[in-house]
């Protein structure tokens, strides 16, 4: 398993992945992936990274125009189809540490494994779980899909999974980090 700390989908256009893995060669390590239109990157500081791809957006430069979403993610694990929810939940806890309250929703983006993963399935009980974990500790969550203050999301790849939290604040800054 590579170390990865963000994700990066690439817009469908002849040789773009190419050109974007290198363009972001000078921030971090950045690696093609068996998924199309899938690439991911290990970078020193995501928000010096983050604020980076941003000037390249503002600034124009052709090789962003490549750039399809950027997740952030905070933790990797192989997993079994059926370890995938246990060790979610297991990353998760971590991540709730950072969530007072507030609106959120659990988005699972699976690539492989048809059929045998479930993302609504696991989306629900790491939802479930997430709520119980921030309500023990006194606050409140509720779910919202229009504008949250929080998205945990996992990206799976075969058998590979990051996963990552998303603040509002961060969507609001660097308006490329987003879920599907």
């Amino acid at each position: 398993m590579r170390n990865w700390n963000v994700l990066i989908t690439v817009l469908p256009a002849r040789g773009g992945t190419r050109a974007l893995l290198g363009a972001l060669s000078p921030l971090g390590e950045f690696h093609g992936t068996s998924f199309k239109d899938v690439c991911v990157g290990l970078v020193d500081d995501r928000e010096t990274f983050f604020s980076a791809l941003l000037d390249a957006m503002q600034s124009g430069k052709r090789w962003f125009r490549h750039v399809g979403r950027v997740v952030p993610i905070a933790h990797t694990f192989q997993f079994t189809v059926e370890s995938l929810p246990g060790q979610f939940k297991e990353a998760v806890t971590q991540l709730a540490r950072d969530m007072r309250g507030g609106t959120c929703f659990v988005r699972l983006e699976r690539r492989g494994l048809h059929g045998e993963v479930h993302s609504t399935d696991i989306e629900h009980a790491v939802a479930d779980h997430l709520f119980s974990l921030v309500q023990a500790r006194g606050g409140s969550l509720r779910t919202d899909f229009h504008d949250p203050d929080y998205i945990v999301v996992a990206e799976t790849l075969g058998t590979e999974c990051g996963v990552g939290l998303i603040t509002r604040e961060l969507r609001a800054r660097f308006p490329f980090i987003r879920v599907r």
